[in-house]
């Protein structure tokens, strides 16, 4: 038994560390791609941005979004915001078109995890991606490697004519089983965005020349409306096939119209609202085994228009969409391609010319009506080398089991590893991860070896996953960006520094949004970051990887950041537990910037406990950093020491009613968080009305702020402070050099015209304590906002706001929209704390939570808070909820 325990041991490190490499290399890998976001330009000079294999690898062959121009700057042209994906829904099964045999009520129903496929059956009814989509440098987009959906081989080709206004998309099916399996598939997306608005869509014509999708339907049309002069997005038609009628009924016509947003495949299309904006047209098709069945669409695209051009613009593009319905476009397709078309009827696949003889089988062509398909990568076994699961598991619970001698850091770090080489990676990889560390099992070796010689700590040996934006000398700090690729700093980041002293394991650096920028979506270059809960919406905001990484089960603890909205949304999307300290709590020396004096690099957790023990650990003054040793700085000796259960008892909540209002209009999520606060009261504290509605103001007052550019600044200290960059031959020299870099993705890359050649001034060291000084200054006016709060003038202890507002969006989105309802509290702009923690699901099973923000150096009190709520709230089951799309592996 100690020589098999002996060898044991012995493959798992060997695999721990093959594991880890074979993630380092793959990144690599991806690297030395171009690296380049495709776009094609229409006869309208429309260019339509197809999410293909290119960094950052959304590879769903949908719109991205259209505009007047490619990259940033220009104005978009259409409101779409990722359209043409296609979701598949294929019966469960073992990849032989019907389940295997069980019965569980002798207790024999076999695990999901011993059914071949169930890492990619956890994608059954979700958004199909990872295609290996290849620009052919012109107009077209070809599958390099096919998906397999319980025994179903999918692949599309995108084709947009520059002649014309139109792209096609061919999606194939081929049944791989050895019974007939009927899938159903949703074509469609996002048109718009909003109940009203400039990018507000609405369906405004369908072939019928009424507005009700139905399956006599060929084509529809959506349209922003236009009410003046102002250029709006153009109408989009999209070509759905051939109808179906009582009298002349057409099996292969779409069978129902869905909404793309919510339980597509059951959910009908929506008309009004926010949700009138997601259209999804679903077609059920039979396919025989070893047969292909393809469905083809088309999308008409129109110029922008305005009220006076809107008719003809309309007119236009739906007389296309007739002519591209009665006879498709498909003669540049094979005839096999052609054959297997299951959405159009003979009379149109032959309107233009082709012979449909040719479909029919003989001796002679069996072999051309085959449709070549590009091979799907091998299926994932997804199996651990470990028994110790760590599903679901805190850091407390973790660091228990390794007390007890139940399990030690390897086994957990090697649990976490093979995890992340099931989950995260592949064609249906969660991409949480830009890249893991190759040293991790040697980190929590180390750590069992400290462990066994007395030491303690209570993140001895817990592995951590930390944005990659923080500085760390074993693995490279990149912003999430080519800019940075390969830059290894020679100092680990303050807060990184003192993980590794009190023993955690740095397992990997996780994925965030390019330069943490904008908020909506977490565009790593290396992968763009999908949402664990809902595995077809973003993760959100910046620190959408670390989130993923934790909620998914990849790593026990996380560090994130914040300059707007990037803990509190990734955490709102993941269910966990974060806070926004008050300027200075945490260190900022290693960690790139986005605006200085307003970036605030902290703690994400699965429990109110878990961060208080990293907070125990990060929470240090710096002495490189003078903000944390601010003037009336306060923590607690022991974070700990703060989560007592009565922490509520007799608070006065403030409850601000514009800010849980959602810009879109819906209310479904604003609904449910706002039934949550009924756990206040249970706690013992009560909620007080305050702001414009009570007298006062929505928020506190917004003192002129000085114009030196501290922006630039943040990135002057930081290269100042990274001599390497220059030894390691990077042509970083100013701030100039970062932001208008040309190895950003394109979409957000400044045009080398627009930009400065000569760098903004350096601030003095009157100019940035003027800066420090005003900040401050907002800290004391926030707190004299909140202790003069509400009706009766008695102040409140803290105020209460929403997570988000509104469900997320689909993650193959962009353009300038926000993916969510966004609701920024006043904390990061008056450098005062927010507390996030989560309330449990909405109706449509997204995650959702609440922020209590507080008094500069109340971060403790809103710890404590916090808790209480928590206890509470987990009691009645609304609080944190477990991920269940990426289970617990069964043991190699």
């Amino acid at each position: 038994m100690f020589r098999l325990r002996r060898v044991l041991k012995r493959l798992i490190t060997f695999n721990s560390v093959t594991t880890a490499l074979s993630l380092s290399l793959l990144s690599l890998a991806i690297a030395g791609r171009a690296h380049a976001f495709d776009y094609v330009a229409d006869a309208n000079g429309t260019f339509w941005g197809i999410q293909d294999a290119t960094l950052p690898v959304v590879d769903t062959g949908s719109i991205r979004a259209t505009q007047i121009g490619a990259g940033q700057s220009p104005t978009f042209s259409t409101s779409i915001n990722g359209f043409g994906g296609i979701k598949v829904l294929v019966p469960q099964g073992h990849g032989l078109g019907f389940p295997l045999p069980s019965f569980p009520e002798l207790g024999f129903a076999e695990p999901s995890f011993l059914q071949p496929g169930f890492i990619e059956m956890r994608y059954d009814g979700e958004m199909m991606r990872g295609f290996g989509l290849k620009f052919d440098g012109v107009s077209r987009f070809t599958t390099t490697q096919s998906v397999t959906l319980g025994g179903i081989k999918i692949s599309r080709s995108v084709y947009i004519n520059t002649g014309a206004d139109w792209g096609r998309w061919l999606d194939s099916f081929t049944n791989t089983t050895l019974f007939p399996v009927t899938i159903k598939v949703a074509f469609g997306g996002q048109s718009g965005m909003g109940a009203s608005g400039s990018r507000f869509s609405t369906i405004v014509n369908t072939s019928s020349g009424d507005t009700t999708v139905t399956p006599a339907d060929a084509w529809v049309d959506v349209a922003t409306p236009a009410a003046s002069s102002t250029l709006v997005g153009g109408p989009q038609v999209t070509v759905i096939g051939t109808p179906s009628t009582s009298s002349v009924p057409f099996k292969g016509a779409m069978t129902f119209a869905g909404n793309w947003l919510v339980d597509t495949f059951n959910n009908p299309l929506s008309y009004v609202g926010h949700e009138g904006n997601f259209q999804a047209y679903i077609n059920t098709i039979t396919i025989k085994p070893g047969a292909t069945r393809s469905l083809l669409h088309f999308i008409v695209l129109g110029a922008r228009v305005n009220s006076t051009s809107i008719a003809s613009t309309r007119a236009s593009v739906e007389a296309t969409a007739t002519e591209l319905a009665g006879a498709p476009e498909i003669g540049d397709l094979s005839v096999a391609q052609i054959c297997s078309i299951d959405n159009f009827s003979v009379d149109a696949l032959t309107a233009n010319g082709f012979n449909y003889g040719a479909c029919t089988p003989t001796l002679r062509n069996l072999k051309t009506l085959q449709v070549v398909q590009a091979p799907s990568p091998p299926e994932k076994k997804g199996t651990s080398l470990v028994r110790y699961d760590v599903v679901g598991r805190t850091i407390q619970q973790l660091r228990s089991d390794m007390e007890r001698g139940i399990t030690t850091s390897q086994e957990i770090t090697q649990a976490y590893l093979d995890r992340i080489a099931a989950y995260d990676t592949g064609q249906f990889g969660f991409h949480s991860y830009e890249v893991v560390a190759s040293n991790a099992i040697q980190q929590a070796r180390a750590a069992d070896t400290a462990r066994r010689r007395g030491a303690s700590g209570a993140l001895l040996g817990i592995p951590i996953v930390v944005k990659n934006l923080y500085d760390t000398y074993d693995m490279a700090t990149t912003n999430g960006s080519m800019t940075f690729a390969g830059f290894r700093p020679a100092h680990d980041a303050f807060q990184i520094a003192r993980l590794r002293a009190a023993g955690a394991v740095i397992i990997g650096k996780g994925a965030l949004e390019e330069y943490a920028t904008s908020g909506n979506y977490s565009n790593d270059a290396w992968g763009q970051v999908w949402n664990v809960f809902n595995l077809s919406k973003t993760s959100i905001a910046s620190s959408g990887g670390p989130a993923s990484a934790l909620a998914a089960s990849l790593a026990a603890g996380a560090m994130g950041s914040q300059t707007g909205d990037s803990l509190y949304g990734p955490s709102s999307a993941a269910s966990l537990v974060a806070l926004r300290g008050t300027n200075g709590l945490e260190s900022g020396t290693g960690i790139m910037p986005l605006t200085w004096l307003t970036d605030f690099g902290g703690v994400m957790a699965r429990s109110v406990p878990d961060l208080a023990d990293m907070l125990n650990v990060v929470v240090a003054t710096d002495p490189a950093d003078p903000e944390t040793s601010a003037p009336g700085r306060h923590t607690p000796a022991d974070w700990r020491s703060v989560l007592d259960p009565q922490a509520l008892k007799g608070k006065r909540i403030g409850f601000v009613a514009s800010a849980w209002v959602d810009p879109f209009g819906t209310s479904n999520v604003t609904d449910a968080e706002k039934a949550a606060l009924q756990y206040f009261g249970d706690a013992g504290a009560t909620i007080v009305p305050i702001g414009v509605a009570v007298g006062g103001t929505d928020s506190p007052p917004s003192p002129a702020s000085p114009s030196f550019d501290r922006v630039s600044e943040g990135w002057w200290m930081y290269i100042d402070s990274h001599p390497e960059l220059v030894t390691q031959g990077f042509a970083i020299n100013t701030p100039v050099d970062v932001n208008c870099s040309q190895k950003k993705v394109p979409y957000v890359r400044a045009a080398a015209s627009t930009c400065s050649a000569t760098p903004s001034t350096r601030l003095t060291a009157a100019q940035i304590q003027t800066w420090r000084d005003y900040l401050r200054g907002r800290q004391a006016t926030a707190k004299t906002w909140m202790d003069t709060a509400g009706a009766d003038g008695l102040g409140v202890d803290a105020v209460v706001y929403p997570g988000l507002l509104s469900d997320t969006s689909l993650n193959d989105g962009g353009g300038s929209l926000a993916s969510f309802g966004r609701i920024d509290t006043p904390s990061a702009s008056n450098g005062i704390p927010t507390v996030i923690f989560p309330v449990g699901y909405n109706d449509d099973g997204q995650p959702i939570n609440i922020q209590l923000m507080g008094r500069a150096w109340d971060d403790d009190k809103l710890v404590g808070m916090a808790y209480a709520f928590e206890l509470i709230a987990d009691a009645a089951g609304h609080g944190h909820v477990e991920a269940t799309t990426a289970p617990p592996l069964p043991p190699f």
